[in-house]
């Protein structure tokens, strides 16, 4: 960490190729366990709504929820973990995040479950952010959008992998079954965290003031709002998504958890396309897949009422969703370069208060009486917000370097 210089660009000697390379597999391993546990539970609640016997609306707010401890306690936690080396700081917060995980598979009543998801919660931006950096440190500045790729292919791999997998693995099991498999896959990455990431000492420790002035740029405002309203519109769709699929388009169950694969199978694609683009044409590419991910929430509408063009629709929202990610962290640490490790748990926030703005807005939508295929259109209407505030600091960007 540091409080001048992003860490591509401090001139630090890179590790060994082989040592770096088995960094980068276990840091791409911890956003995976990251990943797998916050998007899971979007596939458990059916199944939530139905063991608790609560509406889906109020099982949802275990989405909202998590993701409010994410944005309003990630950047506090990070800010108190700034000067202490980052190695020792991911080991802490994946110990967080196995004791949260365990407590939830063993919650007895649903506000326990609520209070351990909220455990995990706390662990989640910084260990993200921790990640993050360490794997940006070890590359070529030139090379920054793939160091975000690899590691942000955890987050898509939890897509394609985790959260189908999960799901069936509480349809057969039991959810309890999910949490105990989550928590155990986090202390094997601990492990590997203990045994094959060492991070360049060259920049290990940071003062918070230093970072937090580095934030108080206007461009990291203007990011930071792009990934709240972008996600807010994702969110709104997607929260529901289970239930759509089966209530809407007629998918049983299981074919749910297929069309969930594929989902993240089209987040795979996604991902290298957003690495290639946030190295190349970063701010084009980002308002063509801002306005892409706008057109394919309204279009779900229609498209899920039938089963073929809704698993199509399901596929290109995967691919979408996932290109954005690794463009709007490289245009999050682009706009804060003084703060590498803080702006990115920041980003966290951003994307998780995304996420419980557009759950919740999906939550009161149904609860005053819409119906699941309106909240691909009201997602679609929030993307379309994300792509003006998008092209507009675009157009800064420009006229800013002329």
């Amino acid at each position: 960490m540091t409080t001048r210089t992003a860490p591509p660009a401090t001139g630090a000697p890179c590790p060994p190729v082989w040592r770096r390379s088995a960094a980068l597999a276990v840091l791409t391993a911890c956003v995976f366990v990251v990943g797998t546990a916050e998007w899971v539970m979007v596939g458990l609640l059916p199944q939530l709504s139905a063991d608790w016997h609560r509406p889906l609306p109020a099982v949802g707010s275990l989405v909202t929820w998590y993701a409010l401890v994410v944005t309003i306690a990630g950047p506090l936690v990070t800010v108190g973990m700034l000067q202490l080396a980052r190695r020792p700081t991911l080991l802490v917060l994946l110990g967080i995040f196995v004791a949260g995980n365990l407590a939830a598979a063993l919650a007895g009543s649903f506000n326990l479950l609520v209070a351990a998801r909220m455990l995990t919660a706390l662990a989640h931006s910084t260990a993200f952010a921790t990640a993050m950096v360490i794997a940006v440190d070890m590359v070529p500045a030139a090379r920054r959008g793939r160091a975000v790729a690899v590691v942000t292919a955890g987050w898509n791999l939890a897509t394609v992998l985790g959260a189908p997998l999960g799901t069936w693995i509480g349809d057969h099991f039991g959810w309890r079954t999910t949490f105990g498999a989550i928590a155990t896959l986090a202390a094997l990455v601990l492990c590997g965290v203990a045994a094959l990431v060492r991070p360049p000492t060259a920049h290990e420790a940071a003062r918070p003031g230093g970072e937090v002035r580095g934030l108080l740029r206007p461009r990291v405002a203007l990011v930071l709002a792009i990934i709240v309203v972008a996600q807010g519109g994702l969110f709104t769709a997607y929260t529901y998504i289970a239930p759509l699929l089966q209530q809407v388009s007629g998918f049983t169950p299981s074919a749910v958890t297929t069309l969930l694969a594929l989902f993240g199978l089209g987040a795979v694609g996604g991902n290298l396309l957003g690495g290639r683009l946030a190295d190349h044409a970063p701010w084009a590419g980002l308002c063509v897949l801002l306005a892409g991910l706008a057109a394919a929430l309204a279009v779900f509408s229609f498209t899920s009422r039938i089963r073929w063009t809704a698993a199509v629709t399901v596929l290109a929202l995967g691919v979408i969703a996932a290109a954005l990610i690794p463009l709007l962290q490289d245009r999050t640490l682009a706009a804060a370069p003084a703060a590498p490790t803080l702006v990115t748990a920041i980003s966290a926030s951003a994307f998780n208060l995304g996420v419980a703005g557009g759950s919740q807005l999906g939550g009161h939508a149904l609860t005053a009486g819409l119906t699941l295929t309106d909240l691909p259109w009201i997602g679609g209407l929030l993307a379309g917000g994300a792509v003006l505030i998008a092209a507009a600091t675009a157009r800064h960007h420009r006229t800013s370097r002329q």
